[in-house]
């Protein structure tokens, strides 16, 4: 495997695309110095993974982008590709195939990097896993570059061992150990997880099986409950039922009732009809009656009207002759006036005729009198228009040079207002100057300087409190979290007591039931038993049937009970000392059997006791029970007893009131130590805020300094550019004085000549203006004379029209009213009076008759509707009963509605308890009742509440976690096997690293001796290890040249120590060769000589590896066969030369 060549772009100074080859064994790199020969090294270094910019020279990893020159721009990304022969297979894995593998990195300027390896992306790893073992890397030793030497030579023990492991091809091993290990703290971690998640997990499991089983008695004692309520329903329906049926026999009762009313109402309506049809007919032949009577009466009164209005007409005839005879007087007088004053209108428009002649003949005289005025005039004005252009011109002129005199005028004073400016500029500049004084600014600055060092130094105070702070709230943070893991013990310590004691204290539901009736609140014997330490065992073996019996306060009134129930009830009395009462307290304590019993500390002593009569019975402390003529051992296991379950439990429960006082404590000085931690924190940003500001006012006060400095040069220009422009400014001045001179002359010839043309015009044209004005004055008034006089000849014509019109229609009335009083004088207006008044007598006879047949027939209808009326007053009586018997029938009907909805909703209360009618009619006994099912139901209902908060879900999550926990437990169980695989690895990667390393650190040893020698002709070398463990062991180098006694290699020379160091490394390439080696300048420190020793052995080892070293001495260049030559004629930007020295000297020598 060997290097092709390189492709670099953008990549420092190499901005163009260069391409680099390495066709020979041996490529010497050569050029001057600041060219950029060393950026080839830095290039190939970049390419294999390197992360650090300070290894390449840089600060940031975007300073190998080429960053411009002075002619050329930045560009935005920069690219190396390595392209490696790999036709021998070095490389191994998924890339043995390839022979030729090209490894590229990419980076731009936002700081992006990218990797690819023949063309397709991949990550950094890849590239490292590539060359793991082969000695390539960013900091392996097959690059050697400047500086490198001495420190191979000077690392530490720990950095040598790294060369060595690389050699060793066991850095691979390492990587994975590394890896392993990971995976081993991954494990560890996930099993501790795990752990708190079981323990935890096995709280939860405890307690949902408590509420798991309460659940279960819940879920029974609501079967029940909707057992009850459904016969409850029942119940309440059957009665319902009966009352439905009750309300139905009521309701057919009404029923006839309401019928038997209805035919009697039907009786009286046909009656009535009939009456009504008699009645009507009645009603008709009034109405007939009626109508003759209004005929008679309408033709009576018309007759009479008539009569009436014959007369009327008479009188309005006479009254309308007497006006028309009026109206005819007026209008003949009007015709006689009308008629007298057109003949006067006639003789004015005569006399108007001759007057209108003479005035147009004297208007159309001055007429002519002003068209000659008018072009005299004329004549004149042309005369003067063109004197007038002579002054205009003259007038222009002296305008012209008026306003040149002004614009020369205005000039100077302007010039002269800049020179005042420029005065005042100067003496505020001068002013200026004097007020700017850098030293106070100095001293303004040294005291902020002062003040930023203060803040700087509060500030360091401020973060080491802070550290403290955060230091004291972990420890808080710690004391707080392990009285939370203690708590947590004794609470499930807690659960796990509580639990047996459930178990132990679990009785008869029926006889529960039975004491919570009749003696609702009553303790048992286990909730009041009070046993002193020690004589728990003793105490609840000789109760040990008792411990479920009920404890009353006095005796019974009733002794019936439920089978298996028990009751007890203390006496009054002192405890007798020696016996079981004297270790109880509490209300057992006066029990009588208990003061039978006595006690002793062992089981013999109890047996001496009864033996020697003292007692009838004994027992002693470890729970055996001794009388006269037997043994009983305790049948209580110590682990089981209750009274000591019990004991534990309220120890416990102390404990935990301890601990919660203790988290509460724990917690409060948690709380102190984080509010004094964010006090700090926010005194750090107080402090960091002034530090801030120090630093600004620091800024400011130096920019001002800096300011004042530049406002003092820049006064003084401004000062000397002042002075330059006030000569110009006096200068320009006396030049505008001179100029305004002459155009003063200039003004004053031209207003000479404008007096002599005002001379030259007189004044004949005002007097022919005059008369001109006179005789158009004259033709107007004549003018205005005969349009009055037309007016008035107009108006005259108009009124003869007029009145010629009046008299026209003032004719046409007369000869109406004429005609009209004409016909009046000839109408009759009599007509036959005396027919009309016997037809009127005719008619009143005839409506007379009519009038007694009317009241005849009213009568017969008055009697009729009294036997009509007599009849509704009967029916009236009978709807009002039919109304109270439909009342009766609605309420009835209401009631069956009430008992309907009823029965509906005691059907829906069924549907809900998901049972049917039927079945429960069927199930009820005959006896049946529904206040006791009531009484039952309502006990159940009691039980339920006295269960308290039920989670129904925790039956199926107490086996959800179950299923959880095994789970868990396989996980762990998986896990630790795990670990156990991943330890069994890492002691196989152990004993494969130090197997590698101790041959490969011999085989190094042993070929440094053979190379040192040779290299300095004499001497001795050898490497030593600082340890022995070969897993973390360090190496050292002792070496001994020619003539030297053997010390460390810090005691040599720069030489010797590169010789040293250039043996070592061939030593370790000649063990495990990497595919090439990089050498910048590594022979700069050695004299001539050395070089030749040098060059040897590079010829030597070049026919297995590949070497590409950059060198400026000439024996090191003729070594080698192929040179290839960085230079830099444009400033800043590298180019390649590549020289082929075997074709060279072939052309040569040709």
């Amino acid at each position: 495997m060997r290097l092709k060549h390189i492709k670099l772009v953008g990549f420092k100074s190499f901005v163009d695309p260069t391409k680099v080859p390495f066709p020979d064994q041996m490529t010497c790199v050569v050029g001057p110095n600041g060219c950029g020969k060393s950026n080839v090294i830095d290039a190939v270094r970049w390419v294999l993974g390197e992360s650090s910019a300070k290894n390449l020279r840089g600060d940031a990893m975007t300073d190998v982008i080429f960053n411009g020159s002075n002619a050329r721009k930045p560009v935005s990304q920069a690219s190396v590709e390595l392209v490696f022969d790999n036709s021998a297979g070095r490389i191994q894995g998924e890339y043995a195939a390839f022979n030729e593998i090209s490894v590229k990195r990419l980076v731009t300027r936002d700081g992006q990097s990218n990797y690819f390896l023949n063309g397709s992306r991949c990550r950094r790893r890849d590239i490292t896993d590539l060359f793991l073992g082969t000695g390539l890397g960013p900091r392996s030793y097959a690059i050697i570059e400047q500086g490198m030497i001495s420190r191979l030579i000077e690392s530490k023990p720990q950095e040598l061992r790294v060369f060595i492991e690389e050699a060793a091809g066991i850095s691979k091993y390492k990587e994975r150990r590394r890896e392993t290990e990971n995976r081993m703290n991954h494990t560890r971690e996930n099993l501790e997880r795990l752990s708190d998640v079981r323990e935890e997990l096995g709280q939860q499991l405890d307690k949902l099986e408590r509420q798991a089983a309460a659940a279960i008695r819940y879920k029974k004692l609501k079967k029940q409950e909707r057992q009850l309520k459904g016969e409850l329903q029942a119940l309440r329906w059957l009665k319902l039922d009966n009352q439905r049926q009750q309300l139905d026999a009521q309701y057919s009762e009404q029923q006839a009732e309401l019928e038997k009313w209805q035919a009697q109402q039907s009786g009286d309506e046909r009656g009535a009809i009939e009456l009504k049809e008699r009645a009507e007919e009645l009603r008709s032949q009034v109405e007939q009656s009626q109508e003759k009577m209004f005929i008679l009466g309408n033709e009576v009164t018309r007759i009479e009207q008539t009569l009436k209005h014959q007369h009327e007409i008479k009188a309005q005839r006479e009254e309308r002759l007497q006006r028309i005879q009026s109206e005819l007087t007026q209008l003949e007088s009007q015709l006689d006036e009308d008629k007298l004053q057109k003949e006067q209108l006639a003789e004015q428009e005569m006399m108007l005729e001759p007057q209108l002649e003479e005035l147009a003949e004297q208007v159309e005289e001055v007429s002519e009198q002003v068209q000659q005025a008018d072009e005299n005039y004329r004549s004149w004005q042309q005369q003067q228009r063109s004197q007038q252009q002579k002054v205009r011109d003259i007038e222009q002129q002296h305008q012209q040079a008026q306003l040149k005199e002004q614009q020369l005028q205005q000039s100077c004073d302007y010039t002269k207002q800049q020179l005042e400016q420029v005065n005042h500029q100067q003496q505020d500049v001068k002013k200026q100057l004097s007020e700017v004084s850098s030293d106070s600014l100095q001293r303004e600055f040294d005291e902020a300087s002062d003040r930023l060092n203060s803040a700087i130094e509060r500030l360091q105070t401020t973060k080491q409190r802070l550290a403290d702070s955060r230091e004291q709230v972990e420890q808080a943070q710690e004391a707080k979290r392990s009285v939370e893991l203690e708590q947590n013990k004794v609470q499930a310590n807690l659960q796990a007591i509580e639990q047996l004691l459930i178990k132990h204290q679990s009785g008869d539901d029926s006889a529960d039931e039975w004491l919570e009736t009749h003696y609702p609140n009553t303790p048992r014997v286990r909730d009041v038993l009070k046993a002193e330490p020690g004589w728990e065992l003793a105490v609840e073996q000789f109760l040990y049937e008792w411990l479920d019996a009920a404890v009353l306060e006095s005796s019974p009134e009733r002794t019936e009970s439920v089978a298996g129930l028990k009751l007890i009830w203390p006496s009054a009395g002192e405890a007798k000392s020696g016996t079981l009462a004297s270790k109880v307290s509490g209300a057992l304590r006066h029990w009588p059997p208990l003061q039978l019993c006595a006690v002793a500390d062992s089981d013999e002593q109890a047996q001496k006791q009864v033996l020697d009569g003292e007692a009838e019975f004994a027992v002693s402390k470890q729970g055996n029970w001794h009388w006269p003529n037997g043994f009983m051992s305790s049948r209580i296991d110590s682990n089981t007893s209750q009274l000591q379950l019990q004991s534990q439990c309220d120890s416990l429960k102390r404990e935990q009131e301890e601990l919660e006082n203790s988290l509460e404590t724990a917690t409060q000085k948690l709380e102190q130590a984080r509010a004094s931690h964010k006090e700090i924190e926010q005194e750090l940003e107080r402090e960091q805020e002034q530090q801030q500001a120090a630093q600004n006012d620091t800024n400011k006060a130096e920019q001002q300094l800096n300011w004042a400095k530049q406002q003092q040069q820049q006064y003084t220009q401004q000062l000397e550019r002042l002075s330059e422009q006030q000569s110009e400014l006096e200068q320009k001045a006396e030049e505008l004085n001179e100029r305004i001179e002459e155009a003063a002359l200039q003004r004053e010839e031209l207003n000479e000549r404008l007096l002599e043309s005002d001379a030259a015009n007189d004044d004949s044209g005002d007097e022919l203006e005059r008369l001109a004005s006179d005789k158009k004055e004259q033709l107007q008034a004549l003018k205005s004379k005969q349009q009055q006089l037309s007016m008035q000849q107009q108006n005259i014509t108009v009124q003869v029209q007029q009145l010629d019109t009046v008299l026209q229609r003032s004719e046409q009335r007369y000869q109406q009213l004429v005609d009209e009083k004409t016909t009046q004088q000839s109408s009759d207006g009599e007509e036959n009076k005396q027919e009309l008044e016997e037809r009127l007598t005719e008619l009143l006879d005839q409506r007379q008759e009519q009038e007694a047949i009317l009241q005849e027939q009213r009568a017969q209808l008055s009697e009729l509707e009294h036997e009509l009326s007599e009849l509704n007053q009967g029916q009236s009586a009978v709807q009002m009963r039919i109304a109270q018997a439909k009342e009766a029938l609605q309420s009835t009907e209401i009631e069956k509605a009430k008992l309907q909805e009823r029965s509906q909703g005691v059907l829906e209360g069924l549907a809900e308890t998901g049972m049917t009618l039927k079945t429960l009619l069927q199930e009820l006994p005959q006896e049946a009742e529904e206040q006791p099912w009531q009484t039952n139901l309502e006990n159940v209902q009691n039980k339920i509440k006295r269960l308290g908060a039920i989670n129904l879900a925790a039956i199926e999550e107490a086996e959800a976690q179950r299923e959880r926990k095994q789970y868990l437990d396989q996980q762990v169980d998986d896990l630790s096997s795990s670990l156990e695989t991943l330890e069994t690895a890492i002691r196989k990667i152990d004993k494969e690293t130090r197997h590698r390393f101790k041959t490969t650190f011999d085989a190094v040893n042993s070929d440094l001796q053979v190379l040192f020698p040779k290299v300095f002709g004499g001497g001795s070398a050898s490497l030593e290890l600082t340890d022995d463990d070969l897993l973390e062991t360090g190496v050292t180098i002792m070496a001994r040249p020619p003539g030297k006694k053997n010390s460390t290699i810090h005691l040599l020379s720069g030489g010797e120590k590169a010789l040293t160091a250039l043996s070592l490394v061939f030593a370790i390439f000649r063990l495990n060769p990497a595919p090439f080696c990089l050498l910048d300048e590594v022979d700069a420190p050695l004299d001539d000589a050395n070089v030749g020793r040098f060059c040897r052995l590079v010829s030597e080892m070049s026919e297995s590896v590949q070497f590409i070293y950059i060198s400026h001495n000439k024996v090191a260049m003729e070594m080698a066969s192929h040179l290839a030559g960085v230079t830099m004629q444009e400033a800043g930007v590298s180019r390649l030369v590549a020289v082929d020295v075997e074709q060279a000297v072939a052309m040569t020598e040709a």
